[in-house]
């Protein structure tokens, strides 16, 4: 069988790392990975996965590589067909030249290599904010949606110039591209949106609706994002013209609620820790700990403040 050698950048992101193993389980690809670290660090659950398995044959490579350093990533992409590129900075950082110079600058540089490797299919791995400027809300969207004059933030500004320059490199001596934009990622191996809501919770600043609370969003599971890149390249792959130099919002179709799937989440690990402690404690004890949870949720549900930020909706049709 003829192996389909293919890289992705961020390769030990959250996303990235779903994307990994369902490239390993098609049985056909030499994957790899690359990252900023110069070794990677297996989970403890992922020593005895099909990516540790994957390592130990020669089917996933690991490259320590700096998307800033051209010359790195060339030698990365030699006899590739396929980059996914999903490398970028922590959204929550604001630092626009750390953002700028991976984001935009990587992104160049990414192209480049592509082009000087012969890579035939590059698809970015974008953000729906580039369509938001985080004062209107955005309703039943498509990708007929224009960039806005001003972005939401310095990490939205610089994914909407990235996704620019790919989108724009379609088509040039070969390459064939496209831009996804996953909305709100969650599911297993996620340590930023659900970790970030569960810190937000601890230090109480969720005991407030903002806005009136029927604002909705696009949350996404992980594994729908993973399987939209390999529907993109296959897309690539079958010569669609609709699919190549064009970007494509990617959510389960399920808007909900912005503070509702809050509440979920916060909820289910309230369940889980109640669960938990009434395993070990007696009683009295447990029905204090109900108390204190149910006049918590109360305070969640019924509460209004207004104020602008976080109360529009932004939900997309794909």
């Amino acid at each position: 069988m003829d192996f389909e050698c293919c890289v992705v950048t961020g390769g030990r992101g959250f996303v990235a790392r779903w994307l990994v193993r369902k490239l390993l389980q098609s049985g056909r690809r030499i994957v790899r990975i690359v990252d900023l670290a110069r070794a990677i660090s297996l989970d403890e659950e992922e020593q005895s996965s099909i990516l540790g398995e994957a390592l130990k044959c020669g089917r996933a490579v690991y490259y320590g590589a700096d998307l800033r350093d051209q010359a790195e990533l060339v030698k990365v992409f030699h006899g590739a067909s396929v980059v996914f590129h999903m490398a970028s900075p922590d959204s929550s950082l604001n630092d626009f030249k750390l953002h700028y110079d991976v984001t935009v600058q990587g992104t160049r540089n990414v192209i480049n290599a592509c082009l000087l490797c012969n890579v035939k299919k590059l698809i970015f791995t974008s953000s729906p904010s580039v369509v938001f400027n985080g004062v209107h809300g955005i309703i039943n969207g498509d990708e007929s949606l224009p960039y806005p004059e001003k972005h939401n933030d310095v990490y939205s500004e610089v994914k909407a110039e990235a996704e620019a320059l790919v989108l724009r490199s379609n088509g040039r001596e070969g390459l064939l591209t496209c831009a996804l934009r996953p909305s709100a990622v969650f599911g297993p191996g996620d340590r930023l949106l659900v970790p970030a809501i569960v810190a937000a919770a601890r230090v109480g600043k969720l005991k407030f609706i903002i806005g009136d609370g029927e604002n909705m969003y696009d949350f996404t599971y992980v594994e729908n994002v993973a399987h939209a890149h390999i529907c993109a390249e296959q897309a690539l792959d079958s010569g669609a013209s609709d699919v190549a130099g064009k970007a494509y919002f990617i959510t389960n179709m399920e808007p909900i609620k912005f503070w509702e799937f809050l509440s979920i989440i916060l909820l289910l690990l309230l369940f889980s820790c109640w669960t938990d402690f009434c395993t070990c404690c007696s009683p009295a004890a447990a029905v204090d700990l109900y108390r204190i949870i149910h006049s918590w949720r109360f305070a969640i549900t019924n509460t209004r403040i207004y104020y602008r930020k976080d109360s529009s909706s932004c939900f997309s049709n794909i």
